[in-house]
């Protein structure tokens, strides 16, 4: 298959890593036993099929069992399921996780929980039964990945009464040593032993070839996840309820943010972010000042706008040329950094519809290859 730019028009939907969260995923073939070139992944909870392709990225994974309650998700992911590659063979269950993995005698190398209902999280997805079952059905040196969305990553999703908060303490309850890759509103939960690196698929555009390498550098990075406080009682797990929580935080980080602005300039509300992403100039200022800011508010900017593009004609350019003329031009350059949100969700700015940019591509390999020398 071609790069990107050499493709037709027609084809060029076969990019994989564009949008809001097909990035989610794209971790697994990293995971697993890394002595094995191939592995088997078990999904629980297929919905449409979005997570599918960038599961299949990686020629490592071999076969994937998708399982799902809902009896139409078969159906609805096969538009997803013909995008895959042929060396992956793909089959899905309809049934209850709990009761799939109470009657399987097969066990997987990954096993990913990406467990929702229309409203919100499936409880089960906390439950230290549940968590026992998967165990079970793990092989030696494999990983069980958890999809935890939430509050956005730089309102410190960690802290207080948040659903991330309550996964990753049930999560250490159950297993003792988990890790967090953050995204721009889920944070992807590893546990298991430090990702390997893993051959792409050879048919991958040239965009989605980078963003693996990026993803394969962003896995050395791997967080510990960390409370700082001890929910006995869990929070809001409903999506009008997480929703709610997301607006408070935006509401509380308000005032640290004004204060890097012009006094000509200030946000009393957050749809006043908006009204600063319409101002290039002042959001370039604001960008350069968060960069010495310690907190995790320095990737407000990027991840405002790793967001807004899926539904805006803005001009986003500044944050991807600026992402990669800083990183050039700095004496020196610390991975984690820019690794947790400045670059993939700058990178994410050229990628997010399905034609990409492919032009960017290479300044953000340079900007890949100046990380990697430093990491």
């Amino acid at each position: 298959m071609p790069d990107l730019e050499d493709r037709p028009e027609s084809v060029r939907h076969e990019q994989i890593f564009c949008g809001q969260y097909y990035d989610d995923m794209g971790c697994i073939g990293f995971l697993g036993d890394p002595s094995k070139e191939h592995i088997s992944v078990l999904m629980l909870g297929l919905s449409d099929g979005v997570a599918l392709a960038p599961i299949a990225a990686s020629t490592r994974v071999a076969s994937l069992l998708a399982v799902d309650l809902d009896e139409t998700a078969p159906v609805r992911s096969l538009d997803n399921r013909n995008r895959l590659a042929a060396h992956l063979d793909v089959d899905s269950v309809v049934d209850d996780a709990a009761h799939f993995l109470a009657v399987t005698p097969d066990r997987y190398d990954v096993i990913i929980v990406d467990l929702y209902t229309d409203e919100g999280y499936a409880p089960i997805v906390f439950d230290h039964g549940f968590h026992q079952l998967l165990k079970r059905r793990l092989n030696p040196r494999g990983h069980v990945v958890f999809n935890g969305f939430g509050v956005p990553m730089n309102l410190a999703p960690f802290t207080g009464s948040t659903p991330q908060a309550w996964l990753a303490q049930r999560l250490n309850d159950s297993w003792g040593d988990i890790h967090h890759l953050p995204h721009r509103r889920n944070a992807t939960f590893i546990i298991g032993p430090l990702p390997s690196t893993t051959p792409t698929v050879t048919s991958l555009c040239a965009s989605d070839r980078l963003f693996m390498d990026i993803m394969g550098l962003r896995l050395r990075y791997l967080t510990p996840t960390l409370t700082h406080v001890t929910l006995l009682v869990p929070p809001a797990l409903d999506f009008v309820g997480i929703d709610q929580e997301v607006h408070k935080r935006w509401v509380d980080a308000l005032p640290a943010l004004s204060a890097l602005l012009t006094p000509s300039f200030k946000l009393s509300k957050p749809s006043d972010l908006r009204v600063l992403l319409d101002n290039p100039d002042a959001c370039l200022a604001l960008q350069e000042r968060l960069l010495k800011d310690t907190s995790s508010l320095r990737t407000t900017l990027a991840l405002l706008i790793a967001g807004e593009v899926n539904f805006s004609d803005r001009d986003m350019s500044w944050l991807p040329d600026w992402v990669v003329a800083t990183l050039e031009n700095s004496a020196e350059a610390h991975p984690r950094d820019w690794l947790e949100g400045l670059l993939p969700y700058a990178y994410g700015a050229i990628t997010h519809r399905t034609r990409g940019n492919v032009a960017k591509v290479d300044g953000f390999r340079r900007a890949l290859a100046r990380l990697s020398q430093a990491a």
